[in-house]
């Protein structure tokens, strides 16, 4: 069977779950997505509009902890 160009080039992603992150004392919930592309998981905070990824969900929530603590220290840089 041969899919369309679109189709084959999409990225499949499904929400595996939520988890809270904690960064300078407030707790932030991402959602968690498994990203076929790259066999790892993409993590978004929709509160902030953050996303990061990782290979595993550890890392991933790592990376996403880690990428929230840098946009609240540039917002309060810029304010």
């Amino acid at each position: 069977m041969i899919y369309p160009l679109y189709f084959r080039y999409t990225i499949v992603m499904a929400i595996c779950g939520t988890s809270t992150v904690t960064v300078g004392g407030r707790a932030f919930v991402v959602a968690i997505r498994t990203d076929t592309s790259t066999a790892g998981f993409n993590v978004e905070c929709g509160e902030l509009g953050v996303v990061s990824q990782g290979k595993t969900v550890k890392g991933s929530l790592a990376a996403i902890a880690e990428a929230i603590e840098q946009h609240l220290s540039n917002q309060q840089g810029g304010a």
